[in-house]
């Protein structure tokens, strides 16, 4: 089973840039509604780019624009909807009616002229809200409203996707549905209501694809050289996507050997172990070479400095995944620290536990 990726990302704003209330939201629906090819993993551009757009097109100027049939101006309202930014109230029933103006043509108020990239980008978002209403019922234990609102997504993502858009927010429909037929062990794929939907589970092989050569290219580079891509220090779990965001042994073993670390600490935890080999000769205590992490989560400064706002060379950690037995949650992270990301496997792992 393919690890569902998260990636993290942590970062300060420059102080002449606004921070609008709710824009973490509106980020993530406007980036979700891209082609995930070009979807931005630099999140800071993205909200600074967001925020400056804020700026200039406040709820006043928009809203004219949207009662005489702007298309973009409705969908812009929609997003703002969906995350209660910039002065709109979060929202959303008035999102999906609003979507519905640019979606339906026999509604109410129709839009006129839709290009196929606003409509396409109208669908993904309709999709998006369905999500959001379906971890809303499922929350609630609404398990029979929770199923309508995932169908409505899937199809809403469907369409999109046949018009032409491959969104970020398409294929997480995908991975929800996935998650959910794992979970009440379901073939969702082949069953009668959600076999039609044949555009989706094409983009979902196809994303598959992708992320299997991925894996493969990196698989290979890390066969040539494994101990430059994984921390070596037993039980730690830390990889880097490239050598480079590991520390290399600085001593005298042979280089077919060299061993990477992550960090300081597994170096030094580890060292009673390589020893006998940098420094032939030197005793070792076999029993000293297990890494780990004393936090005490009742001290607020525990873990202080562990998140670094100016970001650096990715790491990787996978853990076990919660909500799919069996499965594996990847966390890609430029700004989690190896003592942060340990933190975490730790804490899945006591979650695990009990």
């Amino acid at each position: 089973m393919r690890p569902q990726v998260i990636e993290d990302f942590h970062f300060k704003l420059p102080d002449d840039v606004p921070l609008y209330e709710g824009q973490v939201d509106y980020v993530r629906v406007k980036e979700s509604l891209v082609d995930y090819h070009i979807a931005s993993r630099d999140l800071r551009t993205a909200f600074i780019e967001c925020s400056k757009y804020l700026v200039a097109n406040p709820g006043t100027s928009i809203i004219p624009g949207a009662a005489n049939g702007d298309v973009e101006m409705r969908l812009e309202i929609a997003i703002r909807r969906i995350s209660g930014c910039a002065g709109f109230a979060k929202k959303l029933d008035l999102a999906l009616s609003c979507l519905d103006t640019i979606i339906n043509p026999d509604s109410e108020d129709p839009c006129v002229d839709v290009s196929d990239d606003l409509l396409a980008r109208a669908l993904s978002c309709a999709a998006f809200v369905h999500i959001e209403l379906y971890n809303a019922a499922r929350r609630r234990n609404d398990l029979k409203l929770a199923n309508d609102h995932l169908y409505a997504a899937a199809m809403y993502a469907d369409v999109s996707i046949c018009r032409g858009l491959v969104s970020p927010n398409a294929l997480h429909v995908t991975s929800v549905l996935t998650r959910s037929a794992t979970q009440y062990n379901h073939d969702i794929r082949n069953s009668p209501r959600y076999r039609v939907f044949k555009d989706l589970w094409r983009a979902m092989d196809k994303r598959d694809e992708e992320l299997a050569k991925e894996d493969r290219k990196r698989s290979a580079k890390v066969a040539k050289a494994p101990n430059a891509y994984k921390c070596a220090a037993k039980g730690c779990g830390v990889e880097g996507t490239s050598k480079a965001a590991l520390l290399r042994c600085g001593g005298q073993c042979p280089p077919e050997i060299k061993p990477s670390y992550c960090s300081k600490e597994c170096q030094k935890k580890e060292w009673p172990t390589h020893k006998k080999i940098c420094k032939p000769g030197s005793a070792a205590n076999p029993t000293e070479n297990s890494p780990s992490l004393d936090v005490d989560l009742d001290d607020p400064t525990a873990l202080e400095g562990e998140l670094s706002t100016e970001g650096g060379m990715e790491r990787i950690i996978e853990l076990p995944h919660p909500g799919m037995p069996g499965g594996k949650l990847r966390i890609i992270s430029r700004h989690m620290s190896p003592v942060f990301l340990r933190y975490l496997k730790g804490s899945m792992a006591a979650a695990g536990a009990r």
